[in-house]
């Protein structure tokens, strides 16, 4: 090689690196060649967290990864700016899929997924069921005979023959001090003793007897409008506030009542009361109920308005205006809201994913054109509910699209899921299932 051809060598060499040096510097930077913008562009990542282990991510239709029993979750690097299909899936269980946005120097996350088994199976608990009440891991249920029998530990107890059991059994209450109420849709109300498998009529309750709650080893009850206590053993009546009130809740054995637009806090020993807070949005034609809901305090109105109190400036909020009875179901720092045909989240603390939104935000979930039923809780990320009366699954992540299934159980009339069990019971025309274990 002459000297001519080491110096047309040498200029090439430096142009190539002038040309090449920069994109290498760059691609380890995390930029790469987007071909639709045609330049260069930061990249983002994906994170997935999936149950069970063995699950195998697609982006695209392509195959990426698959988790594993110690490493559960999966983290994709360098993908350009746009957005992907992303599909996690497992033979012999339902698959999740959503369209997500990546984004650039951002890690878009989806690391609650759960596959559900695609066979779930039923277990019976017993036929000619006409209704059934759930209390943690008991489950008091009347038959078509007007018996009322205790399922619990996998056994069924008869505790009252149909000739001892009420007639027109409308509801069952368990109270937190322990006691358990039997309504009547006549007005009557009786305390069930369980281990003795007897019943009281409570003489003092009539069909005027509203918002029943327990504090101590008392109840704490409205009639016409006044609060009462009662010792339930005595069957003898305590009146607590003479004055009128719209409403009532016992926190930590404090009485905090709405009266016209003030929230109050009664000191029955001394027949004092504490102005707490105003609330504004009072109207005298409207019928309020005032709950805690995992330690914050809402007002309800018609059972449509939901009101907040604002804890930095003592004033209620207006959170949501429901078309029809509004109901609601918590989880820790989670609650969902729904009427007969929209479900509403409130996270009581900031979530970065896959919100993004800040405490106590209102979060559209979902709407349907059928009638919602009853809503709970799986985990802080699935629900179970029942849209006329047939029953689904469904996470809270709503980018894109619902991952939601249906159950194949038409006719279900309720349901309740043990958290400590992780069993699901459901009352399907008249015959009461059970699912073991549904989630991790």
């Amino acid at each position: 090689m002459n000297k001519r051809q080491r110096t047309v060598f040498f200029f090439a060499m430096v142009i190539i690196f002038l040309i090449i040096g920069p994109s290498i510097i760059m691609y380890s930077q995390g930029y790469r060649f987007d071909t639709k913008k045609f330049q260069f562009v930061e990249t983002g990542g994906l994170y997935i967290k999936a149950f069970p282990e063995e699950a195998q991510l697609y982006i695209n239709d392509k195959y990426i990864n698959e988790t594993s029993f110690f490493t559960k979750d999966i983290l994709v690097q360098n993908l350009l700016p746009d957005n992907y299909n992303i599909r996690v899936e497992k033979d012999g269980y339902r698959s999740w899929e959503k369209n997500l946005e990546i984004e650039s120097k951002k890690v878009t996350e989806a690391k609650y997924i759960i596959l559900f088994n695609e066979n779930i199976i039923f277990n019976s608990i017993e036929n000619n069921v006409s209704s059934f009440y759930p209390n943690d891991n008991q489950i008091l249920f009347l038959n078509n005979s007007n018996e009322l029998l205790l399922y619990e530990s996998g056994e069924i107890e008869k505790i009252l023959s149909a000739t001892q059991s009420p007639d027109n059994i409308e509801n069952i209450l368990f109270l937190s001090n322990g006691n358990i109420i039997i309504k009547t849709t006549t007005g009557l109300y009786y305390l069930l003793d369980i281990p003795n498998k007897k019943t009281k009529l409570i003489r003092s309750f009539n069909i005027d007897t509203k918002n029943i709650q327990s504090r101590d080893n008392k109840l704490v009850y409205q009639f016409n409008n006044s609060i009462y206590e009662i010792d339930v053993k005595k069957d003898s009546p305590k009146l607590i506030s003479r004055d009128k009130v719209d409403a009532f809740t016992v926190d930590n054995n404090s009485i905090i009542a709405l009266r016209g637009n003030q929230v109050i806090k009664l000191y029955d020993l001394i027949r004092e009361e504490e102005i707490l807070y105003p609330f504004e949005y009072y109207d005298k034609n409207s019928n309020y109920q005032i709950v805690f809901i995992e330690k914050e305090l809402f007002i309800i109105e018609d059972n449509k308005n939901l009101y907040l109190l604002n804890k930095e400036n003592n004033s209620f909020e207006n959170k949501i205006n429901a078309q029809s009875g509004l109901r609601y179901t918590p989880f820790f720092n989670k609650i969902l809201f729904y009427d007969d045909n929209n479900i509403w989240l409130m996270p009581l603390k900031r979530y970065e994913s896959p919100f993004f939104k800040d405490a106590y935000s209102i979060i559209n979930i979902a709407s349907f054109d059928k009638k919602i039923d009853i809503i709970k809780w799986l985990n802080g990320d699935y629900f179970v509910f029942t849209l006329d009366k047939k029953i689904y699954i469904s996470e809270i992540d709503n980018r894109d699209n619902l991952n939601m299934f249906d159950l194949d159980k038409n006719n279900v009339s309720n349901l309740f899921f043990n958290g400590n069990t992780k069993k699901l019971y459901i009352l399907n025309d008249d015959e009461l299932l059970e699912i073991e274990k549904l989630i991790p």
